[in-house]
């Protein structure tokens, strides 16, 4: 895996985490056939799905951060 691929991830995660937190907020309004049981317990399966990716794309970012970081040459240590 190239630098370039794991920035497209990082791409990819944060367009995934916008989603879904556009999907928890239309259906935190409550305008929908489901019963309170079944909004809560989908909110929360969505809310922990929103939580995976934003970890996962932290994980990832810090990574990509971490390349730019090897790749500034560093004065030999004493």
């Amino acid at each position: 895996m190239t630098r370039e691929d794991l920035g497209a991830r990082v791409r990819r995660l944060e367009q995934l985490t916008r989603g879904l937190a556009q999907e928890a907020a239309l259906w935190r309004d409550g305008n929908d056939p489901l019963n309170y049981r079944e909004r809560m317990a989908y909110l929360a399966a969505i809310q922990d799905a929103l939580a995976a990716a934003e970890t996962g794309r932290v994980v990832l970012a810090r990574a990509y951060g971490r390349m730019d970081l090897d790749a500034i040459p560093r004065p030999p240590c004493p």
